[in-house]
């Protein structure tokens, strides 16, 4: 019998990216799902192979009666809510980053509390490390100098979050995991403009009338992508075997410049157009690379399960599927 095997798990976020690949990696685990998301980023397409098998809730976790409601009676709760978005957005909403992601992560640990629920998931990020922070970055305490500046609003939430974790943890003898993710990317992350992550947006950009193809920044800044899939098995797995609040980068090794990865793109979907990068617009920290050291002791050699290319090919796909299929009418 596994771990999950009729655990009461609730997901928050489980209609999102990456949270729905974690529900139906719990569903096939055999644990007893119930989901809750408000759908301003998830769809209930995303868990449209398991909407049979688990109780979905539509409903805002901003709302601290909301929590405590969808967290009674939850053994497990892995909190994947978030305002989360692309560099365009984050570096101009500091203040609506800070306030939405700690509501819905104070309310949450909260209630889940009160619930007495036996462990407890906080997604944190790369965002809450420095810019000029040691590269590949090991798990330095998320309080030294200032979070990484475009994301500052988000970075800010997720340290205090962790801090809650920490001190309920401490005070309280809860089981929390905390998970720092890095860069992440996969089917399900929707392309919306102006709030997009970068790949998305690439994708977006390439298949677009336009003749150029904007990209922010100098094009050198260099990343770690983690496919959602590959991420979510990793948070069940720390969760499960790591129940402290001693945090656990998420990425990978392999690592891309930003203007290595258009280009990459541009050849999977035999693209010629110009490339112009405005130096005028923020990139973010020239580097962002996980040291997953402490990862691999958990997740074991088998993992990620999904290479680079073969998840950028997916997601071309993907994105081409619902352009024709907003084409048709099929999808809105």
């Amino acid at each position: 019998m596994t771990f999950w095997k009729n655990k009461r798990t609730l997901v928050a976020g489980g209609a999102g990216f990456i949270g729905s690949y974690l529900v139906e990696q719990l569903v096939a685990d055999g644990a007893d799902v119930t989901v809750v998301d408000n759908l301003e980023k998830g769809s209930l397409d995303n868990l449209e192979s398991v909407l049979g098998k688990i109780r979905f809730i539509k409903d805002d976790l901003r709302d601290g009666e909301t929590c405590k409601n969808v967290c009674r009676d939850s053994e497990v709760v892995l909190n994947l809510a978030a305002r989360a978005f692309g560099v365009e957005y984050s570096n101009i909403h500091h203040g609506e980053m800070l306030t939405s992601n700690l509501l819905l992560g104070l309310n949450m640990l909260e209630a889940a509390r009160l619930a007495a629920v036996d462990r407890y998931l906080i997604v944190s990020t790369s965002c809450v490390y420095p810019d000029d922070v040691e590269v590949p970055t090991p798990e330095y305490d998320a309080f030294i100098r200032f979070p990484e500046e475009v994301n500052q609003g988000y970075g800010w939430a997720k340290r205090i979050l962790e801090l809650q974790g920490r001190y309920y943890a401490n005070e309280y003898g809860m089981k929390i995991a905390v998970a720092r993710l890095f860069n992440a990317y996969g089917t399900r992350d929707f392309c919306n403009n102006g709030k997009s992550h970068v790949i998305p947006a690439l994708i977006h950009k390439i298949l677009s009338d336009s003749d150029d193809i904007q990209v922010w920044g100098s094009g050198q800044q260099r990343r770690r992508f983690v496919h959602g899939w590959d991420a979510a098995e990793a948070m069940k797995k720390i969760i499960e075997h790591h129940p402290n609040p001693d945090p656990i980068n998420v990425g990978l090794e392999e690592e891309i410049s930003i203007h290595d990865l258009v280009f990459c793109l541009m050849k999977l979907m035999n693209s010629n157009k110009r490339v112009v990068f405005d130096r005028s617009k923020p990139e973010g920290t020239q580097r962002k690379s996980a040291d997953i050291t402490k990862l691999r002791k958990i997740v074991g050699p088998d993992w990620p399960t999904i290479s680079f290319k073969d998840g950028l090919r997916e997601m071309i796909d993907w994105q081409m599927m619902i352009n024709k299929n907003r084409g048709n009418g099929l999808a809105t």
